[in-house]
């Protein structure tokens, strides 16, 4: 599992290189994710394309199966399942330019919170599940 996540995270920064800057730098609002800077210009949304908010959405659909009843086994899974998602979405980019770089901003802390939902002990799946959930209401604070 651990030689998945570097495959994944290799292929997240390798996948799509696209450094066009077909955007104006005046109004900039800067959001500070994890390690990555999500900027937005002039307050407008990124557009991103229909695979993306698919996979965003499910893994939101995702995450509501998680309650105060669950296991640590259902934690995993959860992890595993959000892990097969992410790959999903980069299977399918299809973006370039500035809204492809400020995606792949916001998604780049997402495979390492995985980790912990994997390999987690029961108290770090619970933060885990809590930085995932508001890691994911953040995207339509930035992308549309």
């Amino acid at each position: 599992m651990k030689y998945i996540l570097i495959i994944v995270t290799l292929i997240f920064f390798t996948s799509c290189s696209n450094n066009s800057s077909d955007y104006s730098t005046t109004q900039t609002e800067v959001h500070v994710s994890q390690n990555a800077k999500i900027t937005l210009v002039g307050g407008e949304k990124w557009k991103v394309n229909f695979a993306t908010i698919k996979g965003i959405n499910n893994m939101k659909s995702l995450m509501e199966g998680i309650n105060n009843e669950s296991s640590l086994t259902d934690y995993h899974k959860l992890g595993a399942n959000l892990q097969t998602e992410f790959q999903h979405i980069f299977q399918r980019c299809d973006m370039t330019g500035e809204a492809h770089n400020q995606l792949h901003n916001y998604l780049q802390p997402m495979p390492l919170i995985f980790k912990d939902l994997t390999k987690g002990n029961m108290n770090s799946c619970k933060l885990a599940v809590k930085k995932i959930e508001n890691h994911l209401e953040e995207f339509n604070t930035y992308f549309k």
